[in-house]
């Protein structure tokens, strides 16, 4: 009987092989093969979400805020000018977002208005947006993988991100906001960190985390981890410094660059805790000068001689930072909410909250993959053979634990921390299968093989959510969609009027009627944000002072509700002889005057003092 080969031998052998022979495959190249995996998940998620689509239903009030912000550009707002004049009026809501993400979303519209109307184009681009946007991220992760392990193989993470709900959701049809366009930032800096050629990755990694910072300053920490890793490496191979050099240089200068061209140059003395601003580009602009003049002396011998100019650039970054934005360092940027609205809305954005403020079944569906992937990603880093492997694998998971840890802080983040997984779980379900086939019987090589998809991050989610019990209150909290095409309609046949409605239907409200409300779930609305809440709360007859002093004074013509949403459940369940409860209950103040409608949402008329 021959010898097993020794074990290194074997993965050797598992780590130098291809997925499958060049020639089996033809003429049909990774590229392709990413193509095809792109195009049947496309095909798939058209099909099933194409009643979303026809009826211009979007899954989230940002999307459909999205959606009116390009309306209005397009109707001729001004560039710099992204105030929502419909919220909040006549004074208007301010925004924070970046025309960047419109900009795609408009050049749709207007090439197929012409032809197929204004409607359909709105349509066709909410629908073709975050479609695109997949096939970019598939892209990046394929280069990013293809850094890590041979061309073929690299299109197993390329399968699992297409199977995987927790990066799915932020590219479905009809996710038009910011969230699926930070993935794939967050993924070509992570190929422009595992980049062979040291300067062109730096260049790629600053240039995606800049564009990221303008679209949200969600990229501030990795913008951290991204810089810190590259510290680090420079101080250990003095080959890496063109990297820094080159990330830093990037990062500074596309960061100043894209403020200046979405935002105009009085950006550059404005100090906005909520997004790109002065507060945060100067310091990168400062620490850019410092690396790259840096970088014209004498190259130090060793590890402290190459952390001394990273170290002066960051105590200078963090002392500009300290001196322009101090007040973002201390109280944030939501210190103009009043108590009770940061508590009723701002504490209910359950997606914004640390790990630990969520349930036992979305705390595990956040945190398993990225341990699972960090597992795994350091064990490929133990089983690479090869030096400079070994340095891209551990790259990889110094990330992915970076990235965990933002995840952990704040849920959302969670999808970054997953693409972030997929190559290290990719890695170890080729070795794990490779080892299954060794097995004797046919049953047993089956069964196991079978058993490997448990360790897929759907897989795990499944397992997960079988062995977790979802508490009736968790259930409760999901009751009635109301703001959907159908649901709204009533509104469509009244007057153009100011409404006073719940927060989370009012981008809805913008997109679906002719109407105005008085705030939305965006935080720089916080005169409108404060009347919803506090009005919603206070007995009818307070609340009555609260729906009169809006509209410049001249009052709300209607007041909007729907009894079994979350929001109006948890006005209820914190103020039961509130405003909220009273009507959700059938008892209508005087001040207002029902008007007939058999469907989910309760219309009524505010009646003059």
């Amino acid at each position: 009987m021959p010898a097993r080969p020794h074990h290194a031998d074997w993965v050797n052998k598992i780590m130098s092989s291809s997925f499958a022979n060049r020639r089996s495959f033809g003429a049909f190249s990774p590229l392709s093969a990413v193509a095809a995996i792109w195009l049947i998940c496309v095909m798939v998620l058209l099909l099933l979400y194409r009643n979303n689509i026809m009826s211009l239903t979007f899954m989230d009030p940002d999307d459909s805020m999205r959606l009116q912000q390009v309306r209005d550009w397009i109707a001729g707002q001004g560039w710099f000018d992204v105030t929502q004049y419909r919220v909040n009026p006549p004074v208007g809501g301010p925004m924070h977002w970046s025309r960047l993400v419109d900009l795609p979303i408009a050049t749709i519209i207007l090439l197929a208005r012409p032809l197929i109307g204004q409607p359909v184009a709105e349509i066709l681009a909410c629908a073709t947006v975050p479609m695109v946007t997949l096939g970019l991220l598939c892209l990046a992760l394929f280069r990013a993988s293809r850094q890590l392990m041979t061309p073929y193989r690299a299109l197993l993470p390329i399968v699992l991100l297409v199977v995987t709900p927790t990066i799915l959701i932020q590219f479905l049809p009809m996710r038009i906001d910011h969230h699926g366009w930070q993935i794939v930032m967050a993924t070509i800096a992570l190929g422009g960190a595992l980049d062979p050629r040291h300067g062109r990755g730096g260049l790629i990694a600053g240039l995606a985390i800049a564009t990221w910072l303008q679209i949200s300053t969600e990229a501030l920490p990795y913008a951290a981890l991204f810089g810190g890793l590259f510290v680090l490496r420079q101080a250990i191979d003095g080959r890496e410094s063109a990297r820094l050099t080159s990330f830093a240089a990037m990062l500074g200068g596309a960061a100043l660059t894209l403020l200046l061209l979405t935002h105009g140059a009085g950006a550059f003395r404005q100090s906005q805790c909520d997004a790109l601003s002065a507060v945060y580009v100067w310091p990168l602009a400062a620490f850019a000068l410092i690396i790259v003049a840096g970088s014209r002396l004498p190259a130090p011998g060793s590890f402290l001689g190459r952390m001394i100019v990273p170290t002066i650039g960051a105590v200078t970054a963090l002392a500009i930072c300290s001196w322009i934005g101090a007040d973002c360092l201390t109280a944030g940027p939501f210190h103009e909410l009043t108590p009770l609205a940061y508590n009723q809305w701002y504490m209910r954005v359950m997606e914004g909250r640390p790990l630990w403020e969520q349930g036992a079944p979305m705390a595990g569906i956040d945190l398993l993959p990225s341990l699972v992937g960090i597992g795994a990603t350091l064990a490929a880093t133990m089983f690479a053979t090869d030096g400079e492997a070994k340095a891209r694998w551990l790259v990889t998971a110094l990330l992915l634990v970076g990235a965990t840890l933002v995840s952990v802080l704040v849920m959302r983040a969670m999808t970054v921390a997953h693409v972030y997984a997929l190559p290290g779980i990719a890695f170890i379900l080729i070795m794990a299968f490779h080892h299954v086939q060794r097995f004797r019987t046919a049953p047993m090589r089956v069964i196991f093989s079978v058993l490997l998809i448990m360790f897929t991050p759907v897989g795990l989610a499944a397992v997960w959510l079988s062995v977790t019990e979802v508490s009736d209150t968790d259930t409760a909290a999901q009751k009635d969609h109301c703001s959907t095409h159908a649901v709204l309609a009533p509104l469509r046949a009244l007057p153009p009027s100011v409404l006073f409605a719940p927060l989370d239907i009012g981008p809805d409200i913008l997109t679906d009627t002719p109407h105005s409300v008085i705030g939305t779930g965006h935080h720089r609305n916080v005169i409108g944000i404060n009347a919803v809440t506090h009005a919603f709360v206070s007995p009818p007859d307070q609340a009555r002072a609260d729906v009169m002093a809006v509209n410049g004074g001249r009052g709300a013509d209607y007041l909007v509700l729907c009894n079994h949403m979350n929001e109006v459940l948890a006005y209820a369940q914190v103020a039961p002889k509130g405003l909220a409860a009273q009507l959700s209950s059938g008892k209508i103040p005087d001040w207002l005057k029902p008007v007939p409608n058999k469907g989910l949402l309760k219309i009524y008329r505010v009646t003059p003092e």
